[in-house]
């Protein structure tokens, strides 16, 4: 049976408990709320664990991991964002 790491609200260890939560958080051992949706290519991503405290919201519903987000705040921050979503071509009738 797993089991997994509890935190209190400042991110202190406070415990453990047993039992099918989930996947782990592949950064501390929490349950894994989410997915790294971080682009890999060939259309996959990356989907690493990860919970609620290394889940960095870039999107509703999309999360990176810590890692994948720090490779991307720069891209934001130099307006990367903006000039991709200027290249979208919408098809007739949508």
């Amino acid at each position: 049976m797993p089991c997994y790491t509890m935190y209190d609200k400042d991110r202190n260890r406070v415990g453990h408990i047993c039992g099918n939560l989930g996947p782990h958080c592949s950064d501390c051992g929490d349950t894994g709320d989410n997915l790294c949706d971080y682009p890999v290519g060939d259309g996959k991503t990356c989907d690493r664990s990860i919970c609620e405290y290394h889940s960095n919201e870039v999107a509703s519903n999309m999360h990176y991991c810590d890692q994948h987000y720090a490779e991307w705040r720069p891209f934001r921050d130099s307006g990367g964002v903006r000039a991709a979503l200027e290249k979208v071509v919408l098809l007739r009738g949508e």
